[in-house]
């Protein structure tokens, strides 16, 4: 499905998503308009889903991130997913196999907002939390 052109420019994208076509197309021997039909077929076969920017959290005022394991008590998730759906500080959510139902990556300001945030958890059920020490890679 994908050829080797498309790994490049996936990779070019990935590392600066607002790279012009024309850009690309000179790292890869193309002109910007095959470019942008290969970025358009990329899209329509959903390959990109999204085109995003990273921010520095820490930087942002957010210097506490956690990675929360949640174990759901019952095997109705519907609350606990609404919960989850309208906390600002919880940035990424995963459904997992293994040691827990999901797992959650928050940023938030502080131990006692952290604190807060597991407390709002305990009404769906029991978690367990890691911090980051250190980004190492995005």
């Amino acid at each position: 499905m994908l050829d080797e052109i498309d790994l490049k420019i996936l990779d070019l994208l990935k590392r600066n998503s607002r790279m012009l076509w024309k850009d690309i197309g000179q790292e890869i021997h193309m002109t910007g308009q095959s470019v942008g039909n290969r970025i358009r077929r990329l899209e329509d076969l959903g390959v990109i889903e999204q085109y995003t920017i990273t921010t520095n959290k820490s930087k942002l005022g957010l210097p506490i991130t956690a990675f929360i394991t949640v174990f759901v008590e019952t095997a109705n998730h519907k609350e606990f997913l609404k919960f989850f759906m309208s906390e600002d500080a919880i940035t990424e959510g995963h459904r997992i196999s293994g040691d827990g139902c999901f797992l959650l990556t928050a940023h938030l300001t502080s131990n006692d907002e952290l604190d807060t945030l597991l407390a709002r958890l305990l009404e769906h059920g029991n978690y367990r939390v890691n911090l980051s020490i250190g980004k190492l890679k995005s």
